[in-house]
C-alpha cells in the first residue's frame, strides 16, 4: 500500500489531532503517501422568510459555514506539519452541501490504496464508512482512538464466502508485515460445509510468504460480531480484517448485520472490504 487517504470532517467539530497522528505513524510504517480529504460543510440559506426574520437563521448558518471553513484550513495545516515531507500527498477540500457525506470523497478514494475513517463520535462516521466501502471499490480502515496502527497481530474473519476472499486478498500487503495472522471461523452460526476451507486459504497465503493459522471460535449466544471482537481482544489482535456483506437499494447503502454491528462499536482497527 503506497497511497492512503484520511477522511476528515469539519462540522460540527473537526477531526481530532490523534487521527492525523495515527495516519502519520501508519504512513511511516507502510512508506506510503498520505493524503487528506476534508469535508467542508456548506449549509444553504433558509428559504423560510418568517423563521429567518424571527431567529436570524441565515446569520447562524453563515457562522457555522465560517467555522467549517476555519476548521478545514486548520486541519490541512496540521496535516502538513505532522506528515513527513517525503510522504505528504494532497490536501483535498471537498464541498459537502448541508452535511458530511461520502459521495465526493468516494470518487477520490478510488485512486488510493486505502481509505481511513477515524471513529470519534461524529454522527456521520459510520455512514461515511459504509458509503466508502460500497462506492470506492477500495478497502476502508475504521480507526478508533484506542487502536494501534502496528498491525502486528491480525485476525481475518473467515467464512469461506466471496466477500471474505476479497477482504483476504485486499489485506495481503498488511498481512505480509504482520508477526501473526489468524483466520477466525465462527462456528455454530451457519453451515460452512460447502464454503471455501480455511486450510485452503492458509495454503494460498503460504505461497505469498504469509504464515497463518486457523482458529474455530464458538459463537457466543447469537452474536457473531461480539464473538469476533471478543476473540480479538482476548488474543491481543490489533487489526480485524473482514468482508462486508450488503447491498444498495435506491442508492441507500445497507450493510449486513455482523458488519454493521462491528462498525457501530469497533473495539480495534477494522479493515473492511466489499
Amino acid at each position: 500500500m503506497r497511497d492512503i487517504l484520511l477522511q476528515a470532517s469539519t462540522h460540527p467539530e473537526p477531526t481530532p489531532n490523534w487521527a492525523l497522528e495515527k495516519v502519520a505513524d501508519l504512513a511511516r510504517r507502510l512508506e506510503a503517501k498520505a493524503s487528506l480529504g476534508v469535508c467542508q460543510v456548506h449549509i444553504p440559506p433558509m428559504s423560510n422568510w418568517l423563521a429567518n426574520k424571527l431567529l436570524s437563521i441565515d446569520g447562524m448558518i453563515a457562522g457555522e459555514n465560517k467555522k467549517s471553513a476555519v476548521n478545514a484550513d486548520a486541519l490541512a495545516s496540521s496535516f502538513r506539519s505532522i506528515i513527513l515531507e517525503n510522504l505528504l500527498g494532497d490536501c483535498i477540500v471537498i464541498d459537502c452541501p448541508g452535511m458530511v457525506t461520502h459521495w465526493q470523497i468516494a470518487v477520490r478514494a478510488r485512486t488510493h490504496d486505502l481509505s481511513i475513517v477515524p471513529v470519534y463520535g461524529h454522527a456521520e462516521s459510520i455512514a461515511v464508512a459504509e458509503g466508502l466501502v460500497f462506492e470506492s471499490g477500495r478497502p476502508v480502515l475504521l480507526l478508533p482512538e484506542a487502536s494501534e496502527v502496528k498491525f502486528e497481530r491480525v485476525a481475518v474473519a473467515w467464512d469461506g464466502s466471496s466477500v471474505a476472499a476479497r477482504a483476504l486478498s485486499d489485506s495481503m500487503p498488511l498481512l505480509r508485515r504482520a508477526d501473526s495472522v489468524t483466520l477466525v471461523q465462527i462456528t455454530g452460526e451457519k453451515d460452512l460445509s460447502k464454503t471455501a476451507k480455511s486450510s485452503d486459504a492458509i495454503c494460498n497465503l503460504k505461497l505469498h510468504g504469509i504464515d497463518a493459522e486457523a482458529v474455530d471460535v464458538t459463537i457466543e449466544g447469537k452474536d457473531a460480531a461480539t464473538t469476533l471482537q471478543n476473540y480479538c481482544v482476548r488474543d491481543s489482535r490489533d487489526l480485524l480484517v473482514m468482508g462486508a456483506f450488503g447491498h444498495s437499494r435506491a442508492r441507500e447503502f445497507v450493510l449486513g448485520g455482523v458488519t454493521r454491528s462491528i462498525l457501530d462499536a469497533p473495539k480495534l482497527a477494522i479493515f473492511i472490504s466489499h
